[in-house]
């Protein structure tokens, strides 16, 4: 079992890496098909937010009822493909294409390995088992960072694409070779309506006081960490002078500290719901408002040394709040509603995310223009942030009262 969760963490890695590198390479993409913000920012979220949103859905209850290691790895070699594929692309509407072919592949892998891993886990483990596994999207930043920087840099953006999309198929073959993790729960009656199963989860999630702020925070603060994931390297590279390896080696930093903050932060959280619940929400409010005043200090900052120290923080925390929202929503739902609670958020996160980050960046500096548009737009962003911070704070009192009830799934 153990090798099946570090090649679903791989998978999870490839994800990233194939799902971050456009970020990356977005401004030598840019220059070479001649594209402007607004088309920049509609690639970098609209393409892969809708078409994962209409996907992720249907997937789950493929995940709830048929084998979930084949739909894990299946999905990934597809991506890898379609990745390769886009390094061919010569027009916006074929990336277009190829960003929501992409989404569809990676929406089918996430509610059947959040279902593996969150099999047979008490509260505690589970917030750590999904803190080490969140921690993949840090590992496949670095492998975007390395691929779209160096690779990217030397023989240009269609040679990353492809090198990318040849590594998401190395964990993908492998994990056809181990078993398919045995549920110690029923599955879900294949006859069953999926309406019927959405509704019910949907139900449960929404009557919930703590789950259903939880939910809408979650997707809120995905805003920021989307759009500030697509436009920080833009940014740096326009208003700073950064080369493409330079902005390229920022953000690789800020994947090594988020992989540690991802963890620790996890295993700290755990220890502090088991006694407590409401550090379920507690945490990622706690999270969020404390890294915005180093936020606002990375976009402003003149001095090199002070903007790469407040970028830090952030950087740390960027991933922190996934592992206990998630965890909380798995233990409100039955153990084989998970995979769809698990596309429900996920699905969310990325059209509200995705969708709005990106894009809302690129309109606000296509509006404003001149030198600073960019910053100014991204410091706009933030302002999501504070909005699920706040959301989160207020979902404590529900906790508060609720969290010595709480059943572990």
């Amino acid at each position: 079992m153990r090798l099946t969760y570090w090649l679903l963490f791989a998978v999870y890695a490839a994800n990233y890496l194939d799902r971050q590198i456009f970020g990356i390479l977005l401004e030598p993409i840019r220059e070479d098909l001649a594209l402007g913000d607004l088309e920049m920012g509609l690639l970098s979220g609209l393409a892969f937010a809708v078409a994962f949103g209409l996907a992720a859905l249907p997937a789950s209850l493929l995940a709830a009822v048929g084998n979930r290691r084949n739909l894990v790895a299946a999905s990934a070699v597809l991506w890898g493909v379609i990745t390769t594929a886009s390094g061919l692309a010569t027009s916006f509407v074929q990336l277009f294409l190829a960003r929501s072919a992409l989404a569809v592949a990676e929406a089918v892998s996430v509610p059947a390995s959040h279902s593996i891993l969150s099999d047979a886990a008490e509260t505690g483990s589970r917030i750590r088992r999904f803190g080490h596994y969140t921690s993949g999207a840090a590992v496949g930043g670095l492998l975007a960072v390395f691929v779209g920087g160096v690779v990217g840099e030397r023989w240009g953006w269609r040679i990353a694409m492809v090198v990318a999309g040849i590594i998401a198929l190395l964990p993908a073959l492998l994990l056809f070779l181990v078993s398919e993790p045995r549920r110690d729960y029923v599955a879900l009656d294949r006859e069953r309506r999926f309406s019927g199963v959405f509704a019910t989860v949907a139900r449960t999630v929404w009557r919930d006081r703590r789950a259903r702020l939880a939910f809408l925070a979650k997707a809120l603060n995905q805003i920021v960490l989307a759009g500030a994931a697509a436009w920080y390297p833009a940014f740096l590279i326009r208003e700073h002078g950064f080369t493409q390896v330079q902005s390229a080696t920022l953000v690789a930093f800020g994947g090594l500290v988020a992989i540690i903050g991802t963890i620790v932060s996890s295993r700290v959280i755990a220890k502090l719901a088991t006694g407590n619940r409401v550090w379920l929400v507690r945490g990622p409010a706690i999270i969020i408002i404390c890294s915005k005043p180093f936020s606002l200090v990375f976009l402003t900052a003149d001095h090199p040394l002070l903007m790469l120290a407040a970028y830090a923080v952030p950087a740390t925390l960027a991933l922190a709040t996934f592992p206990p929202t998630i965890s909380l929503l798995h233990e409100i739902v039955r153990p084989a509603e998970r995979p769809v609670v698990s596309a429900m958020l996920t699905s969310v996160m990325t059209v509200v995310g995705l969708g709005l980050g990106p894009t809302a960046v690129g309109l606000i500096s296509a509006a404003i223009g001149g030198t600073s548009s960019l910053s100014i737009a991204l410091i706009a962003l933030h302002g999501f942030g504070l909005v699920a911070a706040l959301l989160y704070w207020h979902a404590e009192p529900s906790a508060a009262v609720r969290g010595a009830s709480a059943t572990p799934g």
